[in-house]
């Protein structure tokens, strides 16, 4: 559970970044800044889902499968509400359009809840092992 402990510790740091930014946005500057802070640590929360499965046994590889199995075991509520996180993780790359823009940063609010539930979950997680 080493490799999860310090995927959880690069997470919580992503998230404090992630919520300044989300919390101060001003500017197109600024949401660019919250979005790729979002993008981080979606990747990070990937991640920290995939390795907590790992060391359960579980082997995933898609993203779709991973919040799949993430539900089942508890680590998430609602694999559509990430599914559709993944949806605005994609559209980074297309965040110079104003539209996709937009919709990530309406996104963060939701996402900045969930991720603190992953956190939490994952923390309790990682301690019983």
């Amino acid at each position: 559970m080493e490799q999860s402990s310090t995927t959880l510790s690069k997470l919580i740091k992503a998230q404090a970044i992630f919520e300044r930014f989300r919390r101060d946005i001003h500017d197109d500057r600024d949401q660019m800044g919250a979005t790729q802070a979002f993008k981080f640590c979606y990747e990070l929360a990937l991640r920290m889902m995939k390795t907590i499965l790992a060391a359960q046994g579980v082997e995933v590889s898609s993203p779709k499968d991973i919040f799949r199995q993430a539900c089942l075991k508890k680590l998430i509520d609602d694999v559509d509400v990430w599914f559709d996180f993944q949806v605005k993780r994609n559209l980074t790359a297309h965040a110079y359009e104003e539209e996709n823009l937009i919709a990530i940063v309406n996104n963060f609010d939701l996402f900045s809840t969930e991720l603190d539930k992953l956190i939490k979950i994952a923390r309790v997680m990682i301690v019983k092992d």
